[in-house]
Protein backbone atom coordinates (compact mmCIF):
# COMPACT_ATOMS: atom_id res chain seq x y z
CA UNK A 1 0.00 0.00 0.00
CA UNK A 2 1.43 3.80 -1.06
CA UNK A 3 1.31 6.75 1.40
CA UNK A 4 -0.74 8.47 -0.45
CA UNK A 5 -3.46 5.55 -0.01
CA UNK A 6 -2.53 5.12 3.42
CA UNK A 7 -3.50 8.79 3.83
CA UNK A 8 -7.08 8.28 2.17
CA UNK A 9 -10.07 8.15 4.29
CA UNK A 10 -13.71 7.90 2.69
CA UNK A 11 -16.58 9.23 5.10
CA UNK A 12 -19.38 6.84 6.27
CA UNK A 13 -21.33 9.67 5.81
CA UNK A 14 -20.99 12.30 2.05
CA UNK A 15 -21.54 15.68 2.82
CA UNK A 16 -22.27 18.45 0.81
CA UNK A 17 -19.52 21.87 0.25
CA UNK A 18 -19.52 24.75 -2.04
CA UNK A 19 -16.48 25.08 -4.58
CA UNK A 20 -15.07 28.76 -3.51
CA UNK A 21 -11.75 28.10 -6.10
CA UNK A 22 -12.33 26.19 -9.23
CA UNK A 23 -11.30 22.52 -9.08
CA UNK A 24 -9.67 20.31 -11.84
CA UNK A 25 -8.47 16.94 -12.45
CA UNK A 26 -4.24 17.32 -11.35
CA UNK A 27 -5.68 20.62 -9.86
CA UNK A 28 -6.57 21.45 -6.22
CA UNK A 29 -9.26 24.06 -5.26
CA UNK A 30 -10.98 25.66 -2.32
CA UNK A 31 -14.22 24.19 -0.92
CA UNK A 32 -16.41 25.84 1.97
CA UNK A 33 -17.56 22.43 3.65
CA UNK A 34 -19.40 22.73 7.39
CA UNK A 35 -18.81 27.00 7.61
CA UNK A 36 -15.07 26.27 7.38
CA UNK A 37 -12.95 26.38 4.08
CA UNK A 38 -10.56 23.68 2.70
CA UNK A 39 -8.10 23.10 0.34
CA UNK A 40 -10.06 19.98 -2.34
CA UNK A 41 -9.50 17.77 -5.19
CA UNK A 42 -11.81 15.82 -7.14
CA UNK A 43 -11.94 11.98 -6.27
CA UNK A 44 -12.27 11.10 -10.03
CA UNK A 45 -10.55 12.35 -13.06
CA UNK A 46 -14.02 11.71 -15.07
CA UNK A 47 -15.61 15.06 -13.93
CA UNK A 48 -13.64 17.97 -15.82
CA UNK A 49 -13.95 20.24 -12.85
CA UNK A 50 -16.07 22.55 -10.41
CA UNK A 51 -16.29 26.30 -10.66
CA UNK A 52 -16.86 28.06 -7.65
CA UNK A 53 -20.32 28.14 -6.27
CA UNK A 54 -21.21 24.70 -7.44
CA UNK A 55 -21.63 22.07 -5.40
CA UNK A 56 -20.13 19.11 -4.69
CA UNK A 57 -20.30 15.87 -2.27
CA UNK A 58 -17.45 15.50 -0.36
CA UNK A 59 -16.41 11.79 0.38
CA UNK A 60 -13.37 11.71 2.16
CA UNK A 61 -9.99 12.80 2.62
CA UNK A 62 -6.62 12.75 1.83
CA UNK A 63 -4.54 14.20 5.00
CA UNK A 64 -6.32 17.84 5.08
CA UNK A 65 -7.48 17.68 1.70
CA UNK A 66 -11.16 16.86 1.02
CA UNK A 67 -12.27 15.00 -1.90
CA UNK A 68 -15.12 15.56 -3.69
CA UNK A 69 -17.46 14.34 -6.47
CA UNK A 70 -20.12 15.78 -8.78
CA UNK A 71 -23.55 16.09 -7.31
CA UNK A 72 -26.36 14.45 -8.85
CA UNK A 73 -29.72 15.60 -8.56
CA UNK A 74 -31.00 12.80 -6.44
CA UNK A 75 -28.20 14.17 -3.74
CA UNK A 76 -29.77 17.82 -3.80
CA UNK A 77 -33.49 16.40 -2.99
Amino acid sequence: MSKTSERIELFAQPGIGEVVQMIAPNRRGRVKYRASFWPARLYSDAYVQAEPSEQVVVVGRDGITLLVTPVTSAQLA
